[in-house]
């Protein structure tokens, strides 16, 4: 289904098919938060269905263990750092950057605060790594919302899709730009610019299939690639830019997101890939 995408070349025009995926999104957590405002507490039927007699409590107030885990997959959350100059050069207006990058963060937020609590809410230390998949659980067992659950699992393939062009556009535009100098006409290289693409999108294919885990691989890129984009290298980049013309507020907000990034990066993927 992405394959067609690929021949999209600018991301005023991939603007489009993410706005398909944004709504989408937004169905999903709609779906999942009325899913728990309606279904209620479900831990203990899971835990009747699971054979736990411990009488519970079934959630845990602090998991120390599971922090590497949640930190990265909370990383991989505000992953989107890559594409954010690619938008800023296709805007209409970019004056209202700012405005709107603060707008999608507090959005990004607030859609993972309630997709969070109506998951723990509903089933607890049950949960799976993702509230899709215990929502899914969820229906076969009762025998009821298999149609619901069936639009929902294709709003989340719509998210899949209409997002995944555009995330690896500035991946494919950092490609183009290295083996720009060894092509030799325009054609060439739009021709080029799609075969990248098409090798992207397979090469993630593989991924898909022979990685098991998707909150570890979610976690370890978040540790990994976006502790560094998103919170190391601005900061980084930042003191070295205005380091001169910066107070001491500044310099030690700088310093902070450094260190506590690079601290959470090691020391998160050691324990991710421990687990």
């Amino acid at each position: 289904l992405t394959v067609p995408t690929a021949v999209l070349r600018t991301p005023k025009l991939l603007s489009y098919l993410s706005m398909v995926g944004t709504i989408a999104t937004i169905a999903v957590v709609g779906a999942v938060f009325c899913s728990a405002v309606i279904e209620g507490d479900e831990t203990e039927t899971l835990a009747t269905q699971k054979g736990d007699t411990s009488g519970g409590p079934y959630r845990d107030t602090f998991n120390a263990s599971g922090l590497p885990l949640a930190m990265g997959l909370i990383a991989y959350c505000f992953s989107g750092h890559a594409i954010v100059p690619s938008i800023y050069s296709s805007m209409k207006e970019p004056q209202h950057f700012e405005r709107m990058i603060n707008a999608t963060f507090l959005i990004v937020v607030a859609s993972s605060f309630l997709v969070a609590t109506s998951g723990y809410y509903m089933f607890g230390d049950f949960v799976e790594d993702q509230v899709t998949l215990s929502l899914e659980a969820h229906a076969a067992e009762s025998g009821n919302g298999t149609l619901a659950m069936k639009m929902l699992t294709w709003l989340m393939i719509m998210t899949a899709f209409s997002k995944f062009t555009l995330t690896m556009f500035p991946l494919a535009l950092g490609v183009e730009e290295i083996i720009a100098p060894y092509i030799p006409s325009e054609n060439v290289m739009e021709f080029t610019s799609s075969l990248i693409k098409l090798v992207l999108i397979a090469a993630s294919l593989m991924v898909a299939i022979f990685v098991p885990s998707f909150s570890f691989l979610c976690s370890l890129v978040g540790m990994i690639c976006t502790m560094i984009v998103s919170c190391i290298f601005p900061a980084a980049a930042h003191l070295k830019l205005f380091g001169p013309k910066l107070g001491f507020f500044e310099k030690l907000i700088d310093w902070v997101f450094i260190i506590f990034g690079s601290f959470t990066a090691v020391v998160g993927t050691i324990a991710t890939v421990g687990m």
